[in-house]
C-alpha cells in the first residue's frame, strides 16, 4: 500500500471515529470497533492537518517547519503513520486536487 502514498494524498478519516484531546495528545475512539488509539502530539498535528484535508506533502512541510526534521524523513514517518491508521480502519486515502 505504501507505494499509493505520495505528497498528492488527502485522507478521509472514518465516519466511526471520533477525535478528542487529551493535553498534547489526541485519543481517536472508533465506535465501529469498540477500540481506541492514541496519537503523540506530531501525530496529532498530522491528524488536525488531515482531517481539514491537507495533502500528505502540505503536511509534510507543515511538520519539516515546526520540527527539525528533514521533509524526507517527516513524509517517511507520515506514511508510516498513515499506513497504521488504514490498516486499522480509520482512513482511507484519495488524491488532492
Amino acid at each position: 500500500m505504501t507505494d499509493e502514498l505520495d505528497p498528492s494524498v488527502v485522507l478521509r478519516v472514518s465516519p466511526s471515529v471520533y477525535a478528542r484531546p487529551f493535553g498534547e495528545e489526541l485519543v481517536l475512539l472508533d465506535f465501529g470497533r469498540g477500540e481506541y488509539y492514541g496519537l503523540d502530539a506530531v501525530g496529532a498535528e498530522i491528524w488536525r492537518r488531515a482531517s481539514e484535508g491537507e495533502t500528505l506533502g502540505a503536511i509534510a512541510d507543515a511538520i519539516t517547519r515546526a520540527y527539525d526534521v528533514t521533509r524526507e524523513t517527516a513524509f517517511s514517518d507520515i506514511v508510516r503513520l498513515v499506513e497504521e491508521m488504514r490498516s486499522r480502519a480509520l482512513v482511507d486515502v484519495t488524491r488532492g486536487l
